[in-house]
């Protein structure tokens, strides 16, 4: 789910399924659904851990400071961070503020680019367009300085049109790599469940799109992807899939009744698409009624994912290490909505609540040394981004400013 500007904000969007049928069905692309049969990799939880025993992260021993990025940008426009990159920075989006008037929000076009301790710079624009309206960047990710954000025109929570674009810095280009009018068919969609957050893989980028369908469900959901370079169609990696995660040329992803009909309601599976396209199981697990997948992140032999039961307002984290199929669990608590934060590198694991209710600490877990830490706690706002050996994480002011939004801490973390 997306956020806007300083506060996200929640959208439950109920009955979006696939079209497709149980196994050996195909999408548009060709990419098969996979047996609904698929034997549960099981693991053992080594230990559990509790985020009320973390221990207070230290500048100069836990992590070296960075810059601190304010929530203003020139012109009277305010800087929302979108993620940190491999070397430090930060990707943002400079927003012109939003009109107000007879009951509408209008808002301006976002310019999306690199914000380091010596300022903002802006990516080049698109030599293709998408649409005419103005579009606020609401997503990002980075990998060795190639960055891929989604843009969006619509304010409202129930519908969501998007862009994805692709910044090149070999080519110091920005490509258009698809628009949901493309999968829409003059029809409005929702955002997919989960998150329609793109992520970047070797060559490709992912990200998980809504499309219309007959029948009694008005929406089927699939995993698409598209070369960084904006060559060749865009293909369906996976049909009933959720909140995929590339790791190199593979993308990962999570399958439930939810977005996969005639899946099992009782379970979960995390799957492993390989760049030759043969989708297998990773893990998976028990679904007891009222709980879901909101939350996954890959890095490394790191696979990391949250079970929450929102009407319980509790969560269990679970870090997997495929290499020795041991996990580590953690008590979350909060009720881990699909807008919490969870990100990981091969050195540690970092998340923080988004904007729920209850622990709104923002947290380093240290695969090497097995440690858990804090580094602060920001109620209705606390986010952490994470890549390589790099993160930062927000601070609120003190007292309310005219804009509204949030700092960034950076750092290098030390363990």
């Amino acid at each position: 789910m997306r956020a806007r500007s300083a506060v996200t904000l929640v959208a439950l969007l109920a009955g979006l399924v696939a079209c497709t049928g149980e196994g050996g069905s195909r999408g548009d692309a060709g990419a098969t659904r996979p047996p609904t049969t698929a034997p549960t990799t099981p693991f053992a939880v080594s230990a559990a851990l509790d985020t009320r025993r973390a221990a207070a992260a230290a500048a100069g021993r836990q992590y070296r400071p960075g810059f601190v990025s304010a929530s203003d940008a020139s012109g009277g426009r305010s800087l929302t961070v979108l993620d940190v990159t491999s070397a430090g920075g930060l990707v943002a989006a400079a927003n012109p503020p939003p009109k107000t008037g007879d009951g509408t929000v209008t808002i301006g076009q976002s310019e999306v680019g690199l914000r380091t301790g010596a300022g903002f710079a802006p990516f080049p624009k698109a030599r293709q367009s998408c649409s005419d309206q103005p579009r606020q960047a609401v997503y990002a990710d980075e990998r060795d300085g190639t960055v891929v954000w989604t843009e969006s025109a619509s304010t409202n929570l129930y519908v969501f049109d998007w862009c994805v674009f692709a910044y090149s810095p070999k080519t110091g280009r920005t490509t258009l790599l698809g628009n949901s009018a493309a999968l829409g068919k003059g029809k409005e969609l929702p955002e997919a469940p989960g998150t329609s957050a793109p992520t970047v893989g070797d060559r490709r980028a992912y990200w998980a799109a809504t499309y219309p369908v007959s029948g009694k469900q008005e929406f089927g959901v699939r995993i698409v992807s598209q070369a960084l370079d904006g060559g060749g169609e865009p293909a369906t990696v996976a049909e009933g899939g959720k909140l995929p995660r590339a790791a190199g040329g593979a993308v990962y992803y999570v399958r439930s009744e939810d977005v996969s009909p005639g899946f099992p309601k009782d379970r979960y599976e995390i799957r492993r698409v390989a760049a030759d396209g043969k989708d297998t199981v990773v893990t998976a697990g028990p679904l007891p009624a009222g709980r879901q997948i909101t939350a996954l992140t890959v890095a490394g032999h790191h696979v990391s994912w949250v079970v929450a039961a929102p009407e319980q307002e509790s969560a269990t984290l679970y870090s997997l290490d495929t290499a020795k199929q041991k996990a580590v669990s953690f008590a979350l608590g909060h009720a881990a909505p699909s807008t919490m934060f969870l990100r990981s590198t091969p050195r540690f694991l970092a998340w923080g609540n988004g904007s729920a209710a209850g622990d709104a600490g923002q947290y380093v877990y240290d695969f090497a040394r097995g440690r858990l830490w804090r580094l602060g706690a920001e109620e209705g706002f606390s986010v952490v981004y994470a890549k390589g050996e790099h993160l930062a994480w927000s601070k609120l002011p003190d007292r309310p400013t005219a804009a509204g939004t949030a700092s960034f801490e950076t750092a290098r973390w030390a363990g």
